[in-house]
């Protein structure tokens, strides 16, 4: 009976060493440093009306825009899908000089919070009879972050480039309208 015992056990410990083998594969694997990248697109236009034209599209929906930084924009928009969620979208676009056009670089990362409410109670303690809970207390609530992940969806930067087009007065395919 020892015998299959320590057989089950034996057993036990190589299925979970197995399945740990067979976890996700690092995320870093996954780079393809592709190209044809979703976050980039050359304008032909000088640096300085790019990066007017990115302002200016992330303003005209609702980014509050920190451009303190030269040829680099930092946008921000929050949203509230439900009660107990925040979500916001953290936008970042780079403004590069190429030889002859400017090269708008795109970033955006959506963060995910969920309201976590805690109970507290008030309490006494007296040290002779001990600690005496009372009915009253409060409840806390705080912004828990539950998720981050950069958005590659590809049709997302190319309504926003789509745009930036559209604010400089060029065409999708970049001529003067």
């Amino acid at each position: 009976m020892k015998k299959r015992a320590t057989g089950y056990r034996l057993l036990a410990a190589w299925l979970i060493l197995g399945l740990a083998a067979c976890g996700s594969s690092p995320v870093y694997e996954r780079e393809t440093f592709d190209a044809n990248s979703p976050f980039q697109r050359r304008i032909p236009t000088a640096l300085d009306p790019a990066c007017e034209g990115a302002r200016l599209a992330l303003l005209s929906q609702g980014y509050t825009v920190d451009d303190t930084r030269p040829h680099h924009l930092k946008g921000t928009k929050s949203f509230q899908p439900d009660e107990d969620e925040h979500v916001t979208i953290e936008f970042d676009v780079v403004c590069a000089m190429t030889r002859s056009d400017t090269t708008l670089y795109a970033n955006a990362v959506e963060t995910r919070y969920d309201i976590k409410k805690s109970k507290q109670a008030a309490g006494i303690s007296i040290p002779s009879v001990g600690s005496l809970n009372l009915p009253w207390g409060s409840t806390t609530e705080s912004l828990v972050k539950v998720s981050g992940e950069t958005i590659t969806d590809t049709a997302f930067y190319e309504r926003f480039f789509n745009l930036v087009e559209q604010q400089l007065g060029l065409s999708p395919s970049g001529k003067q309208d």
